[in-house]
């Protein structure tokens, strides 16, 4: 059997994750190939969830292909610390199929270009400069770096000003970037569920997210860890997202929105215009207010068509706050990012033009080459 493009990626996924849903697996590649690497034992289910891991056979694949790889650390085995890895890579592989560089081994990569950072790589080093911060995973999409904390019901609490810091001060070498927050989850329903608890009655130094939510200054978008989620990555990755997909959504109909209303994208028709694809649902909302204030009954925002069903529709379009439209397929072609990548079945081939085959792997242990244990 020769080794492809598409295989190899799935091991260097789980290099890098550790451990991953092989639902969230299965998104983002294929079924076949997933269930294939199991039954070459390169890749094994734990119970009693089904979570995946590398073998030992499967991560000498990987240290055979991959020039530079993150330390090889022990994989955890404590049912909570198992879950928090795979909430991570979800994120980490909604990222992957947005095209977001995710193969990203150190911190200071972000400080030059786009990519996606685990942090769990600083955990377990001695001084773990984290902490117990909630942080999962980094982003870095354009001129913002954002923190994804994984959001569900039944998270639990935690405190902000530690979560501030260490985002802060792990990233301060990352200079010329704005700040923000990815609340990401299965899905967006899941998110809003946990986020929409009602307030404290005592605050104290731990919160909700809920609270975090609504006392948080920096953006906050929402994320589902799903297609969906993958392709508003796509569109935030471009330079200048809103004012692109404004643009190209009003065409003709476009007008300047005031300098002073940052909420607002553009005017359409003499309303004001969201582009609502990144789901900032707090900067929709302060659009709301700002065209109350001025008299304008409703605004007008585009986004995703699952994003609509899911949220805006409901939230925004059966109160009567706004007219929600779905960003057409045609245009995302138009601008190149209707497509999420799928590695190729081409084959694999390592830098020095070599094939990888089963029959070579096995050779390879048999000589004493390397499990990367």
């Amino acid at each position: 059997m020769i080794f492809t493009i598409r295989d190899v990626e799935i091991l260097r996924v789980l290099r890098w994750c550790r451990y991953a849903d092989p639902s969230d697996l299965i998104r983002c590649t294929d079924k076949a190939a997933v269930e294939n690497l199991v039954l070459l034992k390169l890749i094994k289910r734990h119970r009693p969830k089904g979570f995946v891991s590398l073998t030992a056979k499967g991560n000498a694949l990987v240290v055979r292909t991959t020039q530079d790889l993150p330390e090889h650390i022990q994989l955890p085995y404590r049912s909570p610390n198992v879950e928090r890895q795979v909430r991570s890579s979800r994120v980490y592989l909604t990222a992957y199929s947005a095209e977001v560089p995710v193969f990203t081994k150190n911190l200071s990569a972000l400080a030059e270009k786009d990519g996606h950072y685990l942090t769990s790589f600083m955990r377990g080093k001695g001084a773990n400069p984290w902490s117990n911060s909630r942080i999962a995973t980094l982003l870095r999409l354009g001129d913002t770096l954002y923190a994804a904390h994984y959001v569900c019901p039944g998270i639990g609490e935690l405190l902000l000003t530690d979560e501030l810091n260490a985002f802060n001060n792990n990233t301060s070498q990352i200079k010329n970037v704005r700040r923000a927050f990815f609340f990401a989850g299965q899905s967006y329903t899941d998110v809003l569920a946990e986020l929409g608890a009602a307030p404290a009655n005592e605050p104290g130094r731990y919160v909700s997210y809920a609270d975090a939510y609504r006392q948080l200054s920096l953006p906050v978008h929402l994320l589902s860890c799903d297609t969906t989620g993958s392709m508003q990555l796509r569109l935030m990755a471009m330079p200048d997202y809103r004012q692109v997909l404004t643009r190209s959504a009003l065409q003709t109909k476009y007008a300047e929105a005031p300098p002073e209303i940052p909420s607002w994208d553009a005017m359409f028709d003499g309303k004001p215009f969201v582009m609502a694809a990144d789901m900032d649902l707090r900067r929709i909302d302060a659009a709301i207010k700002a065209a109350k204030e001025r008299g304008i009954a409703q605004i007008v925002m585009v986004a995703l068509k699952p994003q609509v069903e899911a949220v805006l529709k409901s939230r925004y379009r059966e109160t009567g706050f706004a007219r929600v439209f779905s960003l057409k397929e045609e245009m995302l072609s138009d601008l190149g990012i209707n497509k999420l990548y799928t590695p190729p079945l081409e084959g694999f081939r390592t830098e020095k033009g070599e094939v990888i085959d089963a029959p070579l792997i096995q050779a390879t242990r048999k000589a004493g080459g390397s499990s990367g244990k």
